[in-house]
């Protein structure tokens, strides 16, 4: 992303993203490390790695363990490179946030016309709060304005802008973010209103004197659909604060950058256990078969595979989900490790972190699910689909072998049942 060009045509995205706004939420907050704070932001964009332009993005944060709460603004220039204001109070805040009940949170963003100078607008932020909307939804008051013309931050030149850059283009994401993973947030109500800033509350509208308009005015209503993310995080020792948000199994993505590039339900199971009776098969994959395979170049970031059990299958070995070279030795494997005791007898998703792995997917890579156990009646069953769409080459292993062809890998025309992100 390159400031000057986003802030010359006035978007990052496309010309209806976002710019001018009022975003607010009702939200509860209980327990809290004392570490962390809280933000509501935006316009921003996806961003997942060190020194991306598109994580520009201003920012109002709360603090919600302190007695008094603590709020500041801040400019995130590029990820990572925060820029904060000096931190305030407000006297009609003077309770902990944290076991309050429900409060109510607002940030609104907009565009001052010719602020900094002509043709070249300023961006004003302002933080809103309500201390009790269950009792009154309308005390809503304004905490703090700012105006940023200008003199905040110091990098903006590393994206071909002013080391100052002032935001004043549009977006398509808006976030509420926090990285403590010691509380629980709960949202009641949550808005998202494009804003027109030139108008006011007291607007008048029309002048009474002037003769009525020649044509009716338009009636009825408009609608303007747009999607909300609501995302749970299992990494909690993630290196980057903004590697992307970790979306649910069957989710759509998260706010921080995480995309499904791969989705199959099962339609049909395989077991997974190093007996005679199951072929000794303890690993099911998916293959890189080619460059134009949907695996190809990707940086996996998570997999959510379907898995149930037979029988009561001891908690020892676990399921892992790991990444193979072409020739088999381990690139990756997730720390994420399934007790199979856990599993049920029906098909249930489990999420497999890969949030630190860096490895791109080349071909002859392989992806997949592997259990060691040695039981032909308490053992895992994977998920597949009984055909072959081309995406990638499906590929089982087993262990001791059939015949003596232990450590053999063996193509199916069909396709491992999961979800990938990347």
């Amino acid at each position: 992303m390159d400031f000057a060009a986003s802030e010359s045509r006035g978007y990052t995205h496309k010309p209806n993203d976002l710019r001018d706004v009022e975003y607010k939420c009702l939200i509860k907050i209980t327990g809290g490390d004392g570490q962390n704070t809280a933000s509501i932001s935006g316009p921003t964009g996806h961003h997942t790695s060190s020194n991306c332009c598109q994580g520009y993005s201003y920012m109002f944060n709360f603090s919600y363990t302190d007695n008094t709460p603590v709020f500041r603004f801040r400019k995130e220039m590029w990820h990572v490179s925060y820029h904060s204001l000096p931190e305030f109070t407000d006297s009609r805040v003077n309770f902990k946030i944290s076991g309050h009940g429900y409060i109510g949170i607002g940030y609104v963003r907009y565009n001052k016309k010719d602020g900094r100078s002509a043709g070249h607008d300023s961006v004003i932020l302002e933080g809103w709060f309500n201390p009790n909307p269950t009792a009154d939804i309308k005390n809503w008051f304004m905490i703090k304005r700012i105006e940023d013309k200008g003199g905040w931050g110091d990098d903006g030149n590393d994206c071909n802008g002013l080391k100052d850059q002032v935001g004043t283009w549009g977006g398509e994401h808006f976030r509420i973010k926090s990285n403590d993973s010691n509380a629980d947030f709960t949202i009641k109500h949550l808005s998202l209103r494009e804003i027109d800033p030139s108008l006011s509350f007291g607007d008048p509208g029309p002048d009474p004197t002037e003769p009525p308009p020649t044509t009716e005015p338009p009636t009825g209503t408009t609608t303007i659909q747009g999607f909300f993310r609501f995302q749970q995080d299992i990494n909690q020792a993630r290196t980057s604060p903004c590697a992307g948000s970790t979306p649910e199994p069957g989710g759509s993505g998260g706010s921080g950058g995480l995309s499904k590039f791969y989705s199959f339900p099962p339609d049909n199971q395989k077991e997974l256990s190093e007996t005679d009776t199951w072929q000794r098969r303890t690993r099911i994959t998916e293959r890189v078969g080619n460059s134009t395979s949907t695996f190809a170049g990707k940086i996996i970031k998570q997999v959510d595979i379907p898995l149930m059990k037979a029988g009561n299958p001891a908690s020892s070995p676990t399921v892992r989900v790991k990444i193979y070279s072409s020739g088999g030795s381990i690139i990756y494997e997730s720390p994420t490790q399934i007790d199979p005791s856990t599993l049920t007898t029906s098909f249930v998703y489990k999420t497999f972190d890969f949030s630190t792995n860096t490895h791109v997917m080349v071909v002859g890579d392989r992806i997949g699910v592997q259990y060691g156990g040695t039981s032909d009646t308490n053992y895992v069953i994977a998920g597949y689909i009984g055909q072959d769409v081309l995406l990638a080459t499906y590929y089982e292993q087993y262990e001791g072998g059939t015949g003596g062809s232990g450590g053999t890998w063996e193509g199916k025309s069909r396709e491992l049942a999961m979800d990938v992100w990347e």
